[in-house]
């Protein structure tokens, strides 16, 4: 009987320990997913303000970028603390962002992205019309300098 309890107990421990890893597995995925997200919005973004001198946030291509690193900035927003998270959104940026990232200016390009105020309650509905969020995406472009 002791047996049994034993082999029940080591059994509840490692299904804890295989839930906790497949939910931080689970949660760098996301982050892998949201960084990429923002790399390739970024990139569109700057590819657009480098080849016209200022950025149309109306046009569709770049509204629709401008959505993308709102969303992302949210989420970026909501896991601040998770250095996870952190890690695996930076590695997401420089994968997808065709060159425009190293490793070093994705983090730097976060710790701006999450000390600006411009890109917090943007929605579709209202990105377009905020001048916050264009000045804010700006003055983003302007560090990739």
């Amino acid at each position: 009987m002791k047996r049994i309890g034993i082999i029940l107990m080591c059994l509840a421990a490692l299904t804890v320990t295989a839930c906790s890893a497949l939910q931080g597995a689970g949660n760098n995925a996301v982050a892998m997913a949201s960084g990429q997200s923002c790399g390739s919005a970024v990139q569109g973004l700057y590819k657009s303000y480098k080849s016209t001198g200022n950025l149309n946030i109306t046009s569709g291509t770049n509204l629709t970028n401008a959505l993308a690193l709102a969303t992302c900035y949210s989420q970026l927003k909501e896991n601040k603390n998770d250095k996870q998270f952190r890690k695996s959104f930076i590695n997401g940026m420089v994968a997808s962002s065709a060159g425009l990232f190293t490793t070093a200016s994705a983090g730097q390009f976060v710790d701006q992205m999450l000390s600006s105020n411009g890109l917090a309650n943007v929605n579709s509905s209202n990105i377009a019309q905020t001048a916050t969020t264009a000045t804010t995406i700006l003055s983003l472009l302007n560090t990739l300098k």
